[in-house]
């Protein structure tokens, strides 16, 4: 996998964490938090938890199963980029028909409580 292909995956467990953290145990969020977003290797993290580094890599396997079965469930994280996206648009249009176009996903995003 290349680097770029790497750093992308991270960053969208990274989104997905955003979204769905709440639904986590305490222990995944953790695990998954020391992992993902600070950085800690499976030792690292292992040594903390008092755990083998096998449990901390199954862990984290399963959170993000998890994350990626609520995602699809819900979509949230995708309704947010296209609310974000829309915003974009919404910001930078020039004419009246460009923010009108906008409104609609924005609509919908407003609905669903992103």
């Amino acid at each position: 996998m290349r680097e770029e292909d790497v750093l992308a995956e991270w960053d969208g467990i990274v989104l997905l964490l955003d979204a769905y953290e709440a639904l986590l145990s305490a222990s995944q969020k953790e695990t998954l938090n020391l992992y993902f977003r600070f950085n800690l290797s499976l030792s690292e993290i292992a040594e903390e938890k008092g755990i083998s580094r096998a449990a901390i890599f199954d862990a984290l396997k399963k959170g993000v199963a998890k994350l990626r079965h609520y995602e699809a469930l819900l979509g949230l994280s995708k309704k947010e980029a296209a609310a974000n996206e829309a915003m974009e648009k919404l910001n930078h249009a020039t004419t009246l028909a460009e923010a009108k176009a906008a409104l609609p996903v924005l609509k919908e995003a407003f609905d669903d409580g992103i």
